[in-house]
């Protein structure tokens, strides 16, 4: 066995969270979208393989994009925590993974007007009626019982969380999602207290993080809540650094144990540009919040991203092309390079699934 490189020592040092959970190091499985679950949203076999085969040396799998209702579903095959028969399920992969020493965080997520291509017996809704891509189709333009209707939903998905044994939630305000799009003028034409000023546009999210923290403030045990945050937009109306900064202003004076920045992981974008815009949202964070970010693929990667001052990394193409990643950091035998285009047999996705992510992936594309 290879000693561990001193660069990488401090990955595997304990964190705790305030008055919470212990992780054993600040490696985490960031969520995946396997396309594996079955219609009715219910976790399968071929997710719960997946995810044993590759949880074994992480502190921490955030699972998902769990969809919290029906309609706020993004893609065939995605998880979903909509309703209570998909509990059971999803009791036995929080189980295997608290054998394997690691704490179980599920990502709640609504796609918005991403759900268009999902249509079938129900309709996407939206901020207003302006569509994901452009000539596609227009959502539903959410009226306030809507509006009210979503919140009770983040919070049902939070109860059912609890239930089916997780450690934590995590809210999806990124990804281009709905919490994302009542806060961009990119998707948020609203006149009323939910659109116009920043400060409107930020309400939906800062009333579903209400709920969502009431509920857990009930798991009668250390239950933790995270915030998905996009750290800008491209193209016209998109939210700048700016309004990155206003919305974790924002973010720092509510009940959220933990900030996750989402993006900057994308294997196109610029390395020297994303490491920039990380070190500037770290700076103004200033500690007064734990912030999880993507390290990368290489353990170089993950360890320079460590040290600019996140509290946990989040690790995910590099789990799926190589399952024991993290065992090989440890030795210091981990590959130097990879390719999800060269992803090998064992990768536990039937090929009709593998095909699809691959492309999803290859192509740069959101979920």
């Amino acid at each position: 066995m290879n000693q561990l490189k001193t660069a990488y020592e401090k990955l595997f040092k304990h964190f705790k969270f305030v008055d919470a959970l212990e992780m054993k190091n600040r490696l985490a499985m960031g969520p995946i979208l396997t396309y594996a679950s079955r219609e009715n949203g219910e976790i399968s076999d071929i997710d719960l393989t997946f995810y044993e085969k590759r949880v074994g040396g992480v502190s921490t799998v955030i699972i998902g994009p769990a969809f919290i209702t029906e309609n706020g579903q993004v893609a065939h095959g995605q998880i979903g925590i909509h309703r209570d028969q998909v509990i059971r399920k999803l009791h036995q992969l929080t189980q295997m993974i608290h054998r394997r020493g690691a704490k179980a965080i599920l990502q709640l997520s609504h796609g918005g007007r991403k759900c268009v291509e999902m249509e079938s017996k129900w309709q996407a809704i939206s901020p207003s009626e302006k569509p994901h891509k452009r000539k596609g189709k227009k959502p539903v333009q959410m009226t306030e019982r809507d509006i009210t209707y979503i919140v009770q939903a983040f919070g049902e998905a939070t109860t059912r969380a609890m239930e089916a044994g997780f450690d934590g939630v995590e809210i999806d305000g990124g990804n281009e999602c709905l919490l994302q799009q009542f806060t961009s003028r990119q998707a948020n034409e609203r006149s009323d207290s939910y659109g116009g000023s920043a400060e409107n546009r930020f309400t939906f999210a800062l009333e579903v993080i209400r709920e969502v923290t009431r509920r857990a403030a009930h798991a009668g045990k250390p239950f933790i809540v995270g915030y998905t945050l996009a750290p800008k937009e491209k193209g016209y109306l998109g939210n700048k650094v700016e309004d990155t900064f206003e919305w974790i202003d924002r973010l720092v004076h509510t009940e959220i144990d933990y900030l996750h920045i989402s993006a900057l992981h994308k294997p196109t974008s610029k390395r020297e540009e994303n490491h920039s815009l990380l070190s500037s949202i770290i700076k103004h964070v200033n500690y007064r919040v734990p912030l999880v970010g993507t390290g990368g693929l290489t353990a170089t990667e993950v360890a320079e991203a460590f040290e600019q001052g996140l509290a946990l990394i989040t690790i995910e193409q590099a789990l799926v092309v190589q399952p024991d990643w993290v065992e090989k950091v440890i030795n210091s035998d981990e590959p130097t390079s990879m390719d999800v285009t060269s992803l090998d047999k064992d990768v536990s996705l039937p090929p009709e699934v593998l095909a699809h992510w691959q492309d999803m992936h290859k192509n740069d594309r959101p979920y």
